[in-house]
């Protein structure tokens, strides 16, 4: 029996939770270590005074595990979820965005520098780039946590006046700072910390007039979405819409800054066509006005006619804010003004702002317009017939309208999000993101929902890419002439192929399971690789398809679309095969064949045991996985043009399987969510720590992740249930303990 200080479990937690603050001080700030010694971060982190704060947060750490029991029913009352919330909005704010762009990298240490060095610079915003930012938040934040602990109203209405304070000093303060450059600033710093303190005033204000003992945060969110079908995309837009047509830019982001009124003056005598002139000068705002009037009173109101007009006036309002953006930039282009050579080119936000903002009145006039009225449920008690009693455990996504207003959402942001990017963000979304978003749901149907663990999947993401080039003559053996085409047009062929080789490494593997399997795989991944390289004659080996694949060409003889260097182009491509593809899939999910897959999955002697042919669907898993995987190749040869056999090793596959279990195998959403949050992440790192700090970073973040949420971001409903059941009652049953935190019992 082991004896001693150090064999007290306490102990133990301590000196870990300890190690874990030394840990994080050496991870926080500036690199400093060298190849030639290694220890300098050390000592700088270690030896500064800064470590006795990571190591006070070492302490809260253990403080918040060992009394995690007696902590975790305040983590369920109402309030704290949104306080979380708008705690780490305003943190975010402060830490990694921008302030304001002309000052330096533009964060707020850096324009709390400069506020300090400004001789006219307003008092107030002198004390909140000083020392008041951080003070206001760390204050709210205790505050409300005070109300929720000791359950004092009172303590709910103080926060939420600190919190509304909180967005006025931020207004004023960014504006008066902002008042004393005369260069353009599109920083969204002060924005984003204002909706943070306006999160933690609707927490406080949730603490004050909650009478609930435990928050229902998913029923509270699809009551919300529900309770007037649209209402909360009209509000949305409204909001967006707003500062799109009153302060947005419109034209020239770098040099004029031109907001509507602007434009409108800028293009007065230049030639504009007339409708486009009407809508700068008044169309737009009437347009607008109108839209978001339909919208809200079809919401409120419940009126199916109304929702029609407001779907009607959204999208004609929308085809009139595109069109008067492409002819006022096409204008631009022709006068040659702002270095413009093209459409679409010197554009700023607002216009992409308006545009959403008219979708979602759209999209509200479309979710009122087909919502069905529901008769109140009703059950029999004691031979009367009663209402019956309001579910607390409603899904999110259980509620049709629910669902349509988060849809319609989520593709108001993927449709006019991208244009406003620069272009570094614009190419990762395609090249990076959108890919490997493909990829992933391609994989989650071998691995979610059939259970096969596929490491060689991105061999067939290399055979896509590879009959992609032959077909378009950019190998060294060519194809017939007759069957030279443009990449779009490989698709079929790219598929069939894949499906094929998936059909071909399925057939004589399936009869291996797990690790067996999961190694068979890996071998046929490097098998194709080598091929690759040493096949010069066909594939051309390491130096690429030459010439480089074009980019497509769509010529239906009506019409003719040609691609270019524009990512924007292949995003929205990429937005229409994604969704395609995931409308298809959810149909299979749902299908006797997605039903065979699971039971595969939970038990393959048991399905087979009741009739389901596996080796049939275990097949049919691999092939349209592998056809999937082929699409994205097709994709990816289109858009880079040039490609060598170091694009697809192993490393790839891997972390397609990470992406998957991260966003939650066997959930659509869940690998998607997967997929693109771990291709955004380092990419986000990249200006926020240094690059020998990244990886450490993005490997936190997911040892958090299957810590504390190990069936992934969006975890498949039966993946939940096996971690949490089917409800979230705590069970009766006793939970095992460690020995040494038993009752008192001794070996």
């Amino acid at each position: 029996m082991k004896t001693g200080v150090f064999s007290n479990p306490l102990v133990k937690r301590f000196i870990a939770c300890l190690a874990l603050g030394l840990a994080l001080a050496i991870m926080v700030g500036p690199q400093q270590g060298t190849q030639q010694d290694y220890g300098l971060a050390f000592r700088e982190a270690v030896f500064a005074p800064r470590v006795f704060v990571f190591l006070g947060i070492g302490v809260l750490v253990f403080l918040v595990v060992t009394f995690w029991p007696r902590i975790t029913p305040y983590f369920k009352r109402p309030g704290v979820f949104p306080l979380a919330v708008g705690g780490i909005t305003v943190v975010a704010a402060q830490t990694l965005l921008k302030w304001h762009d002309p000052t330096g990298d533009g964060k707020f240490h850096t324009v709390a520098d400069a506020a300090a060095g400004i001789a006219g610079l307003a008092p107030l915003a002198t004390v909140f780039f000083g020392w008041l930012a951080w003070t206001l938040l760390i204050v709210t934040v205790l505050v409300a946590g005070a109300g929720i602990v000791a359950d004092r109203r009172i303590l709910g209405w103080v926060a939420a006046g600190l919190a509304v304070f909180g967005v006025f000093i931020v207004l004023v303060s960014s504006a008066a700072f902002e008042a004393t450059s005369t260069r353009p600033d599109h920083s969204l710093g002060a924005g984003v910390a204002v909706v943070g303190y306006l999160v933690l005033a609707a927490a406080a204000v949730t603490i004050a007039m909650s009478r609930d003992e435990i928050a229902d945060t998913k029923a509270f969110f699809a009551r919300v979405l529900a309770w007037r079908p649209g209402l909360p995309l009209a509000v949305i837009g409204a909001v967006v819409g707003i500062i799109g047509v009153a302060a947005a830019t419109w034209y020239s982001p770098n040099r004029i800054n031109a907001t509507l009124v602007d434009t409108a003056a800028f293009f007065a005598d230049r030639g504009l066509a007339p409708l486009a002139e009407a809508y700068l000068s008044w169309l737009g705002y009437v347009v607008f006005a109108v839209a978001l009037i339909l919208a809200a009173a079809a919401s409120y109101l419940r009126i199916t006619a109304l929702g029609w007009a407001a779907l009607v006036v959204g999208l004609a309002g929308l085809y009139l804010t595109l069109n008067t953006m492409y002819l006022f930039s096409s204008a631009a282009a022709v006068q040659k003004l702002e270095g413009v050579s093209g459409p679409w080119q010197n554009l700023g936000t607002g216009g992409w702002m308006t545009s959403a903002a008219l979708f979602l009145f759209a999209g509200a006039g479309f979710v009122v317009a087909t919502a069905r009225r529901r008769a109140p449920k009703t059950i029999v008690a004691a031979g009367m017939k009663v209402a019956a009693p309001k579910s607390s455990d409603a899904g999110l996504f259980s509620n049709p309208v629910a669902t349509k207003t988060l849809l319609l959402a989520v593709f108001a942001v993927a449709l006019f999000y991208p244009p406003t990017a620069t272009s570094f963000w614009q190419s990762v979304l395609v090249t990076q993101i959108g890919i490997y978003v493909l990829l992933a749901v391609g994989l989650n149907v071998v691995v979610g929902w059939a259970g096969l663990l596929d490491l060689g999947f991105i061999a067939f993401y290399a055979i896509g890419s590879y009959v992609t080039a032959y077909l378009v003559g950019s190998l060294p053996i060519k194809p017939p002439s007759w069957l030279e085409m443009s990449p779009l047009w490989a698709i079929p062929f790219a598929i069939l192929v894949c499906l094929i080789a998936g059909v071909i490494l399925g057939g004589p593997t399936l009869r291996l399971r797990g690790d067996y399997l999961a190694i068979v795989t890996l071998g046929f991944g490097e098998i194709v690789r080598i091929v690759a390289i040493n096949a010069d004659e066909v594939t051309n080996s390491t130096r690429g398809p030459s010439p480089q694949v074009p980019h497509p060409v769509i010529n239906l003889g009506f019409v003719r679309f040609e691609f270019g260097l524009n990512q924007l182009q292949y995003w929205y491509l990429l937005l229409i095969i994604i969704v395609i593809v995931v409308v298809l899939f959810r149909a299979l999910e749902q299908s006797r064949t997605g039903r065979a897959w699971a039971a595969i999955r939970e038990d393959e002697i048991a399905a087979q045991a009741t009739g389901v042919n596996t080796t049939r669907v275990k097949l049919l898993a691999f092939a349209i996985g592998a056809s999937t995987s082929g699409l994205a190749g097709v994709f990816f040869a289109s858009d880079v043009g040039f490609f060598t056999p170091d694009n697809f090793i192993l490393n790839n596959s891997i972390l397609v399987v990470a992406y998957v279990v991260f966003g939650g195998m066997g959930s659509l959403p869940g690998a998607m969510a997967g997929a693109a949050v771990l291709t955004w992440l380092p990419e986000f790192l990249k200006d926020q720590v240094p690059a020998e700090d990244r990886q450490m970073w993005i490997g936190a973040v997911v040892l958090l992740m299957m810590i504390f949420r190990p069936g992934g971001l969006i975890p498949a409903k039966r993946r939940a249930a096996e971690l949490h059941g089917f409800d979230d009652d705590t069970p009766n049953e006793p939970r095992a303990v460690p020995a040494g935190e038993g009752m008192g019992a001794r070996a």
